[in-house]
């Protein structure tokens, strides 16, 4: 297994305003940011709810095609009033984890679709949701968390990292990325409140350990 640490190019979903600055010095900064803090993700906590529905992808069981990266944008909620929101709720909307700065909680079995962005992405994406954290080293745990539970999809599924934003092909989408190249949803999902307009940034994270995902 190879030693040395490897980049991974993953698209993450970004409230509006950033506190690591423009859109364009974001990412640099919120690179430099976890490497000088040294900041390493959290490991995925498995609390699989047996009522939600079971529904194959469009090529089978166990076959998504790729992660959709979403955001709540509900400043007041916490994970686990997320978490609880979408099990009362799944038939409106569900996705299958919920990622902030000190978890990554998967609640509904990947093999399994769920029902984040509509028709046709539903049937092709592993999603989870992104809540919205109020300060800079939250934010930056958040994305490492995020991005790495990412890798850990990628790898899981037999997928190559590839930020499908710029062309609508690839393994990583935002909604909105969705939104524009296969239609279907055109706004967030509803959830404790109405989401406002996220958009998407390609954030590059050093993986901490020896090459487990490529």
């Amino acid at each position: 297994m190879k030693k040395s640490k490897i980049l991974l190019s993953a698209l993450v979903a970004v409230a509006s305003v950033s506190i690591f600055g423009t859109a364009n010095a974001s990412a640099s900064k919120l690179n430099d940011y976890i490497a000088d803090n040294n900041i390493k993700p959290v490991g995925v906590t498995k609390s699989i709810w047996s009522g939600f529905p079971k529904n194959a992808y469009r090529k089978g069981t166990g076959k998504p095609e790729g992660v959709v990266v979403h955001e709540t944008a509900n400043p007041s909620s916490t994970i686990y009033n997320e978490i609880s929101y979408m099990k009362a709720n799944y038939n409106n909307a569900f996705v299958h984890t919920f990622v902030d700065a000190t978890h990554v909680i998967n609640i509904a079995n990947t093999n399994y679709l769920s029902w984040g962005v509509g028709y046709p992405g539903n049937a092709r994406f592993v999603q989870f949701e992104q809540v919205e954290v109020h300060s800079k080293s939250a934010f930056a745990k958040e994305i490492a968390n995020a991005a790495n539970y990412t890798a850990s999809m990628l790898k899981q599924y037999g997928l190559k990292p590839n930020n499908a934003s710029y062309d609508g092909k690839g393994t990583v989408w935002s909604h909105n990325a969705v939104s524009k190249y296969l239609s279907g949803s055109s706004i967030p999902i509803q959830l404790a409140t109405t989401p406002v307009t996220v958009r998407s940034t390609s954030v590059k994270l050093t993986q901490w350990h020896n090459s487990t995902h490529w």
